[in-house]
């Protein structure tokens, strides 16, 4: 996969002939956005994804965005998966926020990227003040006789499939039903960092994880832990974990503590070699909710049986949803 990334003031290169475009925020990369490459996918040629960094909103109203689903190098990455041949990255800024969907068009499709075709969700709006929508795109691209293609609401099981939903999903915990609107397990990737070593002298290491992205609920978690390259391409290895989320309430002094991602791989040794190591962690089930315990011992009785419940998880439940299914045939 090639990886285009754009300034705001110059159009883009052309992508090569015969290529579909499929423009969105694209947050979360979830079965709705899956079900716009599909469509791309059906026509001949290639298929580029186009989407904006920062977010519009982290621009023009950061004070009400929500939290990131994932990060621009998870959303790279599952665009691998798919098998996405083109990746456009539209820097976005203020001049961008101003040009109306006219100018937008002429800049970065017509004459910048010169698709042979446009896929967009029903709910895609571009140009100052969102003012142009699908309709707009097809008339616009239409003169030039570029055809637009928009794929309606995708519903699973009556659920409306959106990052708004999974967000909320995620945010109470529930990572199973996340992982269905996504299609692979919620993750969260993230550096490595030194903390107070208490799982250690527990019996149980604990990768200390900076997270840059929405975490779920506190609490602790089944998950799966992977290591990443300088590249930010996975290692071929994943390993089954237990992750807490949370304060460490046994060890708190009533003091004000700060919620922290801590996450003990099984069946493998986590030593210093990790520190300063980016590692993604994929969320499989949430298991119990974080607790004060009296003593130290109570709180190692518990891991060890969160560690046993989440083995056994793990083993039935595999690593199949670790990433995103392909989309047709591979490049």
């Amino acid at each position: 996969m090639r990886v285009l990334d754009t300034s705001s003031s110059a159009s883009p290169e052309a992508l090569p002939p015969a290529t579909t475009v499929v423009i969105g925020a694209f947050d979360g990369m979830h079965l709705g956005h899956q079900a716009l490459v599909e469509r791309a996918r059906a026509g001949a040629g290639s298929v580029a994804l186009v989407t904006f960094e920062p977010r519009p909103v982290d621009v023009l109203a950061p004070e009400r965005a929500s939290p990131r689903l994932q990060s621009p190098t998870q959303r790279e990455r599952v665009c691998r998966d798919l098998g996405i041949d083109h990746l456009v990255v539209l820097r976005f800024d203020r001049e961008v926020s101003r040009l109306d969907p006219a100018t937008f068009v002429e800049r970065f499709l017509l004459e910048g990227l010169r698709p042979a075709r446009v896929v967009v969700g029903y709910d895609f709006h571009f140009g100052a003040d969102r003012s142009g929508g699908p309709a707009t795109l097809h008339e616009l691209l239409g003169r030039a006789g570029v055809p637009v293609e928009v794929v309606a609401q995708v519903a699973l099981d009556g659920e409306k499939v959106g990052s708004t939903t999974i967000r909320e999903l995620v945010g109470r915990g529930d990572v199973g039903a996340a992982a269905t609107l996504l299609g692979r397990y919620f993750a969260v990737e993230g550096e490595v960092v030194r903390g107070a070593q208490r799982g250690r002298k527990l019996g149980f290491p604990t990768a200390n994880v900076a997270s840059r992205t929405m975490r779920p609920r506190g609490g602790v978690y089944a998950c799966w832990l992977t290591l990443l390259d300088r590249g930010g391409h996975r290692e071929a290895e994943s390993w089954p974990a237990v992750a807490n989320i949370g304060s460490n309430p046994t060890f708190a002094d009533g003091a004000a503590t700060t919620t922290g991602l801590e996450v003990h791989a099984l069946d493998v040794e986590l030593d210093d070699s990790l520190y300063g190591r980016e590692v993604e962690v994929a969320f499989v089930e949430r298991l119990r909710s974080e607790q004060k315990f009296a003593k130290a011992e109570d709180l190692e009785l518990a891991i060890a049986d969160d560690v046993a419940v989440a083995r056994e998880l793990l083993e039935e439940r595999g690593d199949a949803l670790l990433h995103v299914r392909r989309i047709g045939a591979p490049r």
